[in-house]
């Protein structure tokens, strides 16, 4: 792949009947932090736009960044979320009740970045044979330092292949989005599953993600914003099914899908037949090309709105300070023209990202030690999916003024 590549026609019909309903403009690479603000401010950007494939219905960007570009050396880390870490804990005993795992059985989390999910799960049964694989060189170096088998590759059939193994489990949280070569991913899924196997599959979910005007999900990372509908298009033709879907609160709202393979072998697991046509019927309900287009122009509101708040503010004399150097965060601030002059720093509690700068804002993060010395009137909380777990966090380590949020609409909170 050279550096962009265009998305132009849909990876699961090809299809090219598409319409664009949401144009961010030039934004940064969010998780590409910087190292100084010159650096920060003068980043290269690239075009963010979500076009609707109108026979799959599928949304995706407009545009593919090279992967290598993306994640060679990755700065998000799954390990300083506790929600995140809880959150895999439930998912194993979730899973578990379907396989009652053992030392015979092997797990593959895919995209599995320092290795969190399957230290958690190791937690719950030290006696699991665990393998971690992951694009970004950095973050599997780190995983194998604690202990999680890790091996820095992207997945694809041909890796699949090398690796000659099948999986009891295979586990995807928050990664199938980002991967441009949805087919090639799933048929590696296909050859490595287990007979019996479970494949469970967890990622924002874009009906969610819309009704709650989260367009903060949009970055060059997440290629594909996905409903159920495309991807069992997707699944049948590698003879895969959904037995099972569930909501979960984690990343602002996110499904995960239990699959398993057709046919005989697939005769293992019993399929809950409601939850997968209730989501289907949920889904549905966004089966209309206007609504897509409506709320592409309900989100400019929602930018020029949280724009004339938080200058309002600052007009008026007031701190600001931000929460968060998540990706999100970063979309947010881009898409609606903060930066240094009105954001002071950015609190972060990711040691390798410290010191650095929010991509196009020119604004510094910095630990939350930050706060013994200054006192911010406000408090711009940037990872809002885990707002009500950070304002704890901080009113517990002494910090007593108001909090800031801006989705799904901005507000004061103390």
């Amino acid at each position: 792949m050279t550096q962009t590549q265009l998305i132009d026609t849909c990876p699961i019909t090809n299809s090219d009947d598409k319409i664009v309903y949401l144009d961010l403009g030039n934004m940064p690479l969010v998780n590409n932090l910087c190292s100084s603000k010159n650096d920060s401010l003068n980043c290269e950007r690239f075009p963010l736009s979500v076009q609707l494939f109108t026979k799959s219905m599928l949304s995706t960007l407009t545009l593919s960044v090279d992967p290598n570009i993306l994640y060679k050396h990755y700065l998000y880390t799954s390990n300083t979320s506790k929600p995140y870490f809880e959150h895999c804990i439930e998912m194993f005993d979730f899973v578990n009740h379907y396989l009652d795992l053992s030392s015979r059985d092997n797990i593959l989390d895919i995209g599995g970045n320092d290795g969190t999910l399957l230290k958690a799960f190791l937690s719950q049964n030290k006696e699991l044979n665990v393998l971690n694989v992951d694009a970004s060189e950095n973050l599997v170096c780190e995983a194998n330092n604690n202990g999680i088998p890790s091996i820095n590759a992207f997945w694809n059939i041909e890796f699949a292949k090398t690796l000659n193994k099948k999986f009891k489990l295979i586990t995807t949280t928050n990664c199938f989005q980002h991967t441009y070569w949805i087919k090639d991913f799933v048929e590696a899924i296909s050859v490595s599953l287990d007979d019996y196997g479970i494949w469970c599959l967890e990622f924002p979910y874009w009906k969610t993600s819309i009704e709650t005007n989260q367009f903060d999900q949009i970055y060059h990372e997440h290629l594909y914003y996905y409903t159920i509908s495309p991807i069992q298009q997707l699944l049948k033709e590698f003879d895969l099914r959904i037995i099972k879907i569930t909501h979960h609160p984690i990343h602002g709202g996110s499904v995960r899908l239990l699959i398993s393979r057709c046919g005989e072998l697939g005769k293992a697991w019993q399929p809950c037949n409601y939850s997968v046509k209730q989501r289907l019927n949920i889904d549905s309900e966004w089966s209309s090309i206007d609504k897509y287009i409506s709320w592409g122009q309900n989100i400019k509101n929602i930018l020029s709105k949280s724009h004339d708040f938080i200058f309002d503010l600052k007009n008026k004399g007031a701190s600001i300070a931000g929460f968060g150097a998540a990706a999100k965060g970063c979309t947010f601030l881009n898409a609606i023209n903060i930066d240094n002059k009105i954001i002071d720093y950015i609190i972060d509690d990711t040691t390798i990202k410290q010191n650095k700068f929010m991509p196009g804002t020119g604004i510094e993060i910095l630990p939350r030690s930050i706060l013994e010395k200054t006192h911010p009137d406000f408090i711009l909380i940037l990872a809002h999916n885990f707002s009500d777990f950070i304002i704890k966090s901080l009113k517990s380590y002494g910090y007593k003024n108001k909090f800031l949020i801006l989705l799904p609409e901005p507000k004061i909170l103390s």
